[in-house]
């Protein structure tokens, strides 16, 4: 019998989310999604990617930028949110459901292939990398951002303490341990799949505090993603929230910081 796959990894868990992910999270990432499309310099019709696109937060800078802009993702719930949303700024077909380990278009595409915050999570985040390389045209420029805190960024620090102090004895994952969240680690994926790293930018920005009641309500959209998350009974879940909940009310009025780093390459011209 197949393992059902983990929440990162399953389609169906981005899709129950996407209403409160564009609502929410895009808070947070959107910061970060406008300060790597200020550090590139591209030309007004430039062809652009952007994989694991989600409710489309860097898409739609881009479209609005000018782009001629296309993102991609394996929800259809994040797609249709992207399509509408960057639609609503200049009418066109701007996103699909696409995997982004395998993508569906020719070699030497775009001239830029964005991920935020996506090609680490996937199944063979190698694969994610190779494939941004294969599509972009010679001179094209890869933009990839991770998090440099093993735990994500924003409220999933606070989940991840909330996790180690109620459950001690259990394994807590972190969705950055495996790789990629150090200007080393991103260069070295870099020239792994052929392409020539340029620089890594280190942007920290506040994830604003939101009321007490916000960790109650979005437990799952911070951590549902973990397989502990998956283990825990209704009772437990509840118990989780409440302890991110306390653990809140001692936040700084600044909220929380995080840093992303958002590393830069080209393919060979």
């Amino acid at each position: 019998m197949t393992a059902p796959p983990q929440a990162i990894n399953d389609p169906a868990h981005w899709d129950s989310l996407a209403e409160r992910y564009a609502d929410e999270a895009d808070r947070l990432t959107r910061l970060y999604c406008e300060a790597a499309w200020q550090a590139v310099d591209l030309p007004q019709g430039a062809r652009v990617l952007d994989v694991a696109t989600g409710a489309g937060a860097l898409l739609g800078i881009a479209v609005k930028g000018g782009a001629d802009a296309i993102g991609i993702d394996f929800s259809p719930a994040m797609v249709g949110l992207a399509q509408e949303r960057a639609a609503a700024i200049r009418p066109g077909n701007h996103a699909m459901v696409m995997d982004g380990q395998k993508l569906d278009f020719p070699d030497a595409s775009f001239d830029a292939a964005f991920s935020m915050f996506g090609v680490f999570m996937f199944p063979d985040p190698i694969a994610g990398f190779a494939e941004i390389a294969r599509v972009l045209r010679p001179g094209g420029l890869a933009v990839i951002a991770v998090w440099e805190n093993a735990g994500g960024a924003g409220p999933a620090i606070l989940f991840q303490e909330a996790a180690r102090r109620l459950f001690p004895d259990r394994p807590i994952p972190t969705p950055m341990a495996r790789l990629f969240n150090s200007p080393a680690l991103l260069d070295q994926a870099f020239r792994e799949v052929g392409l020539e790293p340029q620089t890594v930018h280190s942007v920290e920005r506040p994830w604003p505090v939101q009321p007490v009641e916000w960790f109650r309500e979005n437990a799952k959209l911070a951590f549902g993603w973990s397989p502990l998350w998956r283990d825990l009974d209704e009772q437990q879940r509840t118990a989780f929230s409440e302890e991110a909940a306390a653990l809140a009310m001692k936040l700084p009025p600044e909220g929380i910081r995080s840093t992303a780093f958002i590393g830069m390459a080209r393919k060979p011209a």
